[in-house]
């Protein structure tokens, strides 16, 4: 694992130092899209889906690393009155990030989630591995995102609800467009 560290750093620092000689123009980014959540599980329960709106805010520091918020709001497909709303942020390492043309990157971040039914909720958070590509345009950009989330608060509480010991994977996407500036 300190290997694997090393080098992720000394990576990050390479390319930190690579990237000062390309310009970032537009290293801003406002977008919107779809996103979609899943929670599953093997054991006991039937896979959650949400699907629904996001709206993100993106910076590019170089052309290998950035930042992105996404804020989501959804609705579960097959019972519409429980809602899913949250955000991610990430930091993100990869190629294209800033400049022209094809981008591809890997990261990670933290997300908050909310369900509610009415007037009951439940908040979850945690830690996710994020990665996405797209293409950048001189004025818009394209983005397919995917997050594999930590699970162990949405395990909490469904265990707690049911008393059962239930393993859950909980992954999102979004595929956002996004005006660059």
């Amino acid at each position: 694992m300190k290997h694997i560290l090393s080098i992720l750093i000394f990576s990050l620092f390479s390319f930190n130092a690579a990237a000062e000689d390309i310009p970032v123009d537009k290293p801003f980014s406002l977008g919107t899209g779809f996103y979609r959540s899943i929670l599953d599980s093997d054991d006991f329960i039937d896979e959650i889906e949400f699907t629904g709106i996001a709206f993100s805010f993106g910076y590019a520091f170089t052309d290998q690393f950035a930042f992105r918020g996404t804020y989501f709001s959804l609705e579960e497909v097959d019972f519409s009155e429980l809602e899913s709303k949250g955000f991610d942020l990430n930091l993100y390492l990869g190629t294209g990030l800033a400049s022209q043309g094809v981008k591809a990157y890997v990261g990670g971040g933290l997300y908050k989630d909310e369900f509610s039914i009415g007037s009951d909720s439940d908040s979850f958070s945690g830690l996710q591995l994020s990665g996405g590509v797209g293409y950048n345009w001189e004025s818009i950009s394209i983005d397919f995102i995917l997050n594999i989330r930590e699970t162990s608060d949405y395990e909490d509480s469904i265990n707690e609800d049911l008393s059962f010991d239930i393993d859950i994977t909980a992954v999102s996407g979004s595929l956002l467009l996004s005006l660059r500036f």
